[in-house]
C-alpha cells in the first residue's frame, strides 16, 4: 500500500492531474449543497448536456473550448431561470426542451468537423489528464468567481431554499439571487467537464451533498461534510483510475456512489440502533 501511494503521488501524470481535480472537487462540493437544497439536480443534467452546443460552437468556429462552453451553459441556465416565470412553461419541461435542442445542435456541429479535431470520449466522460495550462488558468478564474459568490450570497441562497416567501419578506432580492445561483451552477458545470465529462458532471454536483445530507443539519456542517466526501471521492477515484487504468471521470463518480451507499447504510444502522435502545 505504501509503495502504491508513493508511486501514485510521485507519478508525473498525477502531479499534473491532482491540482485541477482537487480544485474542481472543492468547488463542486461547495455548490453541491445549494443544488440539493434548491432541488436543482435536473437543472445540472440539462445544463451539462446543453453545454455540448457550446463545445460544438467552439470546435466549429475554432474558439476557446471552455470559455465558449461556459458562456453557453450560463446563458442556458439563466434562460431556464426566466422561462417558467415569463412564459408559464414548467421548469422541467423547459429544461427538457433546451437539453434536447442544445445537445442536438452540439452533435450536428461536432459531427461536421474532422474527427481528429475532437476527443468526443473526453468531452462526454472527462479526462483530467488533458487539462492544459490555459485550461487551468480558466478553471482558477472560474473558481474565484464561484467562491466569491458563495461568500456573498450563501446565507441568502440557504434561506431561499427552505422558505422563499419568508426570504422575500425579509428583504432578500430572491429573483436576482436566483438568477445568480443559476449562472454560478452553469459556470460550475462547465468547470467539471474536464474532470467528469458532460454525461457524468451531475454526479459531482449532487453526490457530495447527498452523502452529507444523512449527517449534517446546518449549512456549515453540510458544507464541510460535502467537501470531505468530494475530496475523498476524487482522490479515491483517481487512485482507482491509476491502479486499474480506468477512465478518471467514471472512476471518481463510481467512488462517490460507493461513499453514498456507505453513508446511507451507516445512517440506517444508526437509526435502527437508536430505535432499539
Amino acid at each position: 500500500m505504501i509503495d502504491f501511494l508513493n508511486q501514485f503521488f510521485n507519478s508525473p501524470v498525477m502531479q499534473d492531474a491532482l491540482p485541477p481535480a482537487l480544485l474542481i472537487a472543492f468547488i463542486t462540493a461547495s455548490m453541491s449543497i445549494m443544488v440539493v437544497a434548491h432541488r436543482l439536480s435536473f437543472l445540472t443534467v440539462g445544463v451539462s448536456h446543453a453545454s455540448l452546443a457550446g463545445l460544438g460552437l467552439a470546435v466549429a468556429l475554432s474558439l476557446p473550448l471552455l470559455p465558449t462552453a461556459a458562456a453557453t451553459a450560463i446563458a442556458i441556465a439563466l434562460l431556464l431561470a426566466v422561462l417558467p416565470n415569463r412564459q408559464g412553461i414548467n421548469e422541467d419541461a423547459g429544461t427538457g426542451m433546451l437539453f434536447a435542442g442544445s445537445m442536438a445542435l452540439g452533435v450536428v456541429l461536432i459531427s461536421s468537423t474532422s474527427r481528429n479535431e475532437v476527443d468526443l470520449f473526453g468531452l462526454l466522460f472527462g479526462n483530467i489528464l488533458t487539462v492544459s495550462p490555459d485550461d487551468m488558468q480558466w478553471i482558477m478564474g472560474g473558481s474565484i468567481l464561484v467562491v466569491f459568490s458563495i461568500i456573498l450570497w450563501a446565507k441568502s441562497w440557504w434561506s431561499m431554499a427552505f422558505d422563499m416567501i419568508t426570504a422575500k419578506a425579509s428583504g432578500i432580492a430572491t429573483s436576482r439571487l436566483r438568477l445568480i445561483l443559476h449562472g454560478m451552477i452553469g459556470l460550475t458545470v462547465v468547470m467539471c467537464v474536464k474532470l467528469a465529462g458532460i454525461v457524468l458532471t451531475t454526479g459531482l454536483l449532487v453526490l457530495p451533498a447527498a452523502c452529507a445530507w444523512f449527517w449534517g443539519r446546518s449549512m456549515f456542517n453540510l458544507w464541510w461534510l460535502s467537501l470531505s466526501f468530494s475530496l475523498v471521492g476524487t482522490l479515491g477515484g483517481l487512485m482507482w483510475s491509476y491502479q486499474y487504468d480506468w477512465p478518471s471521470g467514471a472512476a471518481i463518480i463510481l467512488m462517490l456512489c460507493v461513499l453514498f451507499t456507505i453513508s446511507w447504510a451507516a445512517s440506517w444502522l444508526q437509526q435502527q440502533y437508536q430505535k432499539s435502545r
